[in-house]
């Protein structure tokens, strides 16, 4: 039997062609973090840090081993650098935000380092997840020191490439990479983003990366 298309029949099967050609072009979305899988991805690092804080010789050197081996490789640094740069991020050439990716790394491994000695003999436990809109979980953890009052640490996870990556830790609610964000605004808006290099350059404690 002889299939006759009508007018309408084939504007409707175009429609559909194209609608199907559009919808294959659209990249797919990362899928959303699942608070359980947020909550396993920080148990695995807590599991690998307390062992770290319960030695009793809790060192600078020690604790920037195990950053640079655990911590470093795990963190969102294009989230992170798009954060605290803002709309200058899209003012600078790709090779300046490779640059800035680079130093800010150790930035933040400095500020980690700073965190992590003070907490000698600290056991840490998950309290509970909050999933974020469209996407991004935070995990709070209470980290118990002796003889010292509890601290709740917040770390903020989000993936990229079907992997999750940390983006921000903050403890008993405050955020270093917020108030650096707020910091840095200033500074780039005054002087612009070569000086910003050179200021954070000029501030970094432990070995500098080739790009400063």
């Amino acid at each position: 039997m002889a299939i006759r298309w009508s007018l309408r029949g084939t504007t409707i099967l175009r429609r559909v062609v194209v609608a199907a050609a559009a919808f294959s072009c659209v990249p797919l979305l990362s899928a959303p973090v699942q608070a359980s899988e947020a909550e396993a991805y920080v148990r695995q690092i807590a599991e690998k840090l307390e062992p770290l804080l319960q030695n009793g010789h809790l060192t600078p050197q020690s604790v920037d081993a195990f950053l640079q081996s655990n911590i470093v490789g795990e963190l969102d640094m294009n989230r992170i650098a798009k954060y605290v740069l803002r709309n200058h991020w899209s003012e600078i050439s790709g090779e300046d935000q490779k640059k800035f990716m680079s130093i800010f790394r150790y930035f933040i491994v400095e500020n980690f380092k700073r965190q992590l000695v003070k907490y000698s003999n600290a056991e840490i436990r998950i309290i509970r997840s909050v999933e974020h809109e469209p996407e991004g979980v935070s995990v709070i953890t209470r980290v118990r020191v002796p003889s010292k009052s509890p601290l709740n640490m917040n770390w903020r996870l989000f993936r990229d490439n079907d992997r999750l990556k940390i983006f921000d830790v903050s403890v008993q609610g405050i955020s270093k990479l917020s108030a650096t964000r707020s910091e840095y605004k200033s500074v780039l808006d005054e002087h612009g983003f070569q000086y910003l290099l050179k200021q954070i350059c000029a501030k970094l404690e432990g070995p500098h990366p080739a790009s400063c």
